[in-house]
């Protein structure tokens, strides 16, 4: 069908091997695959088979925006990235979902996505300029950090020019390397910028000066406004009961995990005039969760959530300060984003992890004294200093001397520690420091996020992680209900509306309940597919304002912002419950289809060892949890036994084409 409104209506194709560039029709896609993560599980289906390694040339980034990108509306900033991710075990389809201000350049550039395959016979950028497209030569920009990069491109392309770049870590292939949009946003997970790096891309730059048709202009104003309201706050009002977790941006309050900053070293500097701090957000924002941070010895950087708090831990330990996070975490954060390595996955080497003392996994090798100074080339003795942040990260980036098997990835390198001991009290000690870190089965099929509250035993997250394209918390992201969002004389009046509002949605009071797995099975399904709508359309997560609002008189929202905002965008009359069923549904349902052809299987949707026991008290028994997911897999329409989708559910959702290609593997669906 034609595509009036939203849509640009062209997908750039890129072949770097041969140097030649086409365009597609946005429809051969759309509106069935709406657009982001959907639109590009998609392309990844027809175009990316299970025996394409990631570092092969016929491994393809897919990057789609989606209608609602470069409209109006919390977080229309966003788009999607798929491909092979050379960072999960086996090599398999990931996805990530950054944000910035490249995705809209894109659309007002003229294009909904672009599908880049091949290799460049020598280091290139991808140049798109009003639907004008060039594959240059990178020589020049090819060694330089993601911030050197982003000032020559304004320096050629001029201020507004967009791009996607790589660092070092890129370039040498590392697991754990980025792709960044500007120095606040990034594609942080999977190792897409070592995808790029094996492509011999260096940049996708992007200027645009085109304009997106929009259906009904006068109703996305009026959504935009109607929603941003709930998602912050005026003057005087009443901050959440744990201000702590609150960022607090001019006149606008929204609660994100950003604890420490004004408790902490930094927040110490800024009120003594030392550092400053200043706020920022991504197109079309009315948050503004970015933190940019200035010192008065020229260091300068930040970033969005826990992008700033990495490396608190160790830094702490380090100095023995009575607070946490000083100007060395920030930097952390900040080589990271230069050299293009995942904050959030690159930190797995440093994050705590031990369930006593909250060592990272680097201090428990230099416990262990598998680390020292001689053998790696570190300042082990100043694990949390600046001085040993650069010369870890350049080891890594580099790949030079330890960094080099570093660069694999964290379980990939703890495992070398094991099987390449010298001796069996060194390969003890090595074992023991990979299953406390790693406390997963392999292959895992996914990128893993290692963290858990301590206190109940999480069994939304449980079964989220367990069964989920990627172990992330969609929880918070999806469905805000936590008390401790809204004011203290409001918690019992919260507490009543969550029960009902469970009750309503998912069957039972107790949905919201942590202590139980009662309810969580339609809980789960509901927040995946949130996620995913949240991903396609695409809007953000931070943004939407879900179930529940401190900003709403009666303290509820119309979690049908997603169709309501796509209704007015596109034209396209679609319920909330359609929606769920025809974006959300046959989305997340065309993954687990990928997944399965690449190998994942019902022994795969595992948790990690420690949550089923704690030093102190008991978790979650295996077999309670084994038979939850045996109900997800029921309500889902998939095969208990195997975790597939039925050929009768993939037939309901429109993917006939998806359950013959599986049978035609020998895969029962």
């Amino acid at each position: 069908m034609t595509l009036h409104f939203g849509w640009v209506g062209k997908i750039l194709r890129v072949d770097l091997t041969a140097g030649e560039v086409s365009e597609e029709r946005t429809d051969k896609y759309a509106p069935k695959f709406i657009g982001g993560r959907a639109m590009a599980a998609r392309v990844y289906w027809e175009e990316i088979g299970p025996d394409v390694g990631a570092y092969d040339p016929e491994n393809k980034l897919v990057i789609m925006t989606g209608p609602t990108t470069g409209t109006l509306g919390p977080g229309v900033g966003r788009f999607a990235i798929a491909s092979k991710s050379p960072d999960a075990m086996p090599n398999c389809y990931f996805y990530s979902a950054p944000s910035g201000h490249f995705g809209p350049e894109l659309k007002f550039a003229g294009y909904d996505g672009i599908i880049i395959q091949g290799r460049a016979p020598k280091p290139a950028y991808l140049w798109i300029n009003d639907g004008q497209v060039e594959i240059r030569d990178a020589h020049r920009l090819w060694g330089m950090t993601t911030r050197h990069v982003d000032t020559e491109v304004a320096r050629l392309h001029g201020p507004r020019a967009r791009a996607l770049v790589i660092g070092p870590a890129g370039e040498n292939l590392c697991r754990e390397a980025v792709i960044t949009c500007g120095m606040a946003a990034a594609a942080g997970e999977g190792g897409f910028g070592a995808v790029m790096g094996s492509k011999n891309l260096k940049a996708i730059v992007v200027r645009g000066t085109g304009s997106i048709p929009v259906a009904r202009p006068k109703e996305v104003i009026d959504i935009f406004n109607r929603f941003s309201r709930l998602v912050t706050s005026k003057p005087g009002e009443p901050l959440p009961q744990n201000p702590r977790r609150a960022i607090q941006h001019f006149t606008q309050t929204r609660p994100i995990a950003v604890p420490f900053v004004d408790d902490s070293a930094v927040g110490d500097e800024i009120a003594k005039g030392t550092a400053q701090r200043r706020w920022g957000g991504c197109f079309g924002c009315p948050i503004s969760c970015i933190q940019a941070y200035r010192f008065r010895d020229g260091l300068s950087g930040g970033g969005q959530c826990n992008e700033v708090e990495n490396a608190v831990e160790d830094e702490w330990l380090f100095y023995r300060r009575q607070k946490k996070m000083g100007e060395d975490c920030i930097e952390f954060g900040v080589l990271c984003q230069e050299l293009g390595l995942s904050v959030t996955q690159v930190t797995g080497h440093l994050y705590p992890r031990h369930k006593l003392h909250g060592a990272t996994w680097a201090r428990l090798l230099i416990d262990a004294g598998l680390w020292t100074e001689r053998n790696t080339g570190l300042p082990v003795d100043k694990l949390g200093s600046s001085e040993f942040y650069r010369a870890y990260l350049r080891k890594v980036a580099y790949r030079e001397g330890i960094g080099d098997a570093m660069a694999e990835g964290q379980s990939r390198y703890l495992r070398s520690l094991v099987d390449n001991a010298k001796t069996d009290e060194e390969r003890r000690k090595a074992k023991e420091v990979f299953d406390e870190v790693t406390q997963k089965v392999e292959p895992s099929y996914c990128v893993h996020w290692q963290s858990k509250s301590a206190g109940s035993p999480l069994w939304t997250w449980l079964l989220s992680i367990s069964t989920g394209v990627r172990r992330e918390n969609q929880m918070e992201h999806v469905v805000n209900s936590g008390t401790d969002f809204f004011p203290a004389e409001r918690r019992e009046e919260i507490g009543r509306l969550r029960r009902d509002l469970a009750l309503k949605l998912f069957g039972s009071e107790r949905a919201y309940d942590e202590s139980t797995p009662e309810g969580k099975v339609p809980l789960v399904i509901y927040m995946q597919h949130r996620a995913l709508e949240t991903d396609a359309l695409p809007i953000c997560r931070y943004g939407l304002p879900r179930n529940f609002s401190p900003r709403s008189a009666d303290l509820l929202c119309n979690p049908g912002y997603g169709a309501q905002l796509l209704s007015a965008v596109t034209g396209i009359a679609m319920t909330d419950e359609q929606v769920m069923r025809e974006v959300d549904e046959r989305g997340f349902n065309l993954e687990r289809a990928i997944l399965a052809r690449e190998g994942r299987r019902r022994e795969h949707d595992v948790a990690w060892n420690d949550f089923y026991m704690d030093l102190f008290s008991s978790w979650v028994d295996r077999d309670k949890l084994n038979a939850v997911i045996d109900d997800y897999y029921r309500a889902r329409g998939w095969h208990v036994d195997t975790g597939i989708p039925t050929r009768e559910k993939l037939e309901q959702l429109g993917l006939g084409d998806v359950a013959a290609e599986l049978e035609r593997r020998r895969i029962r669906v």
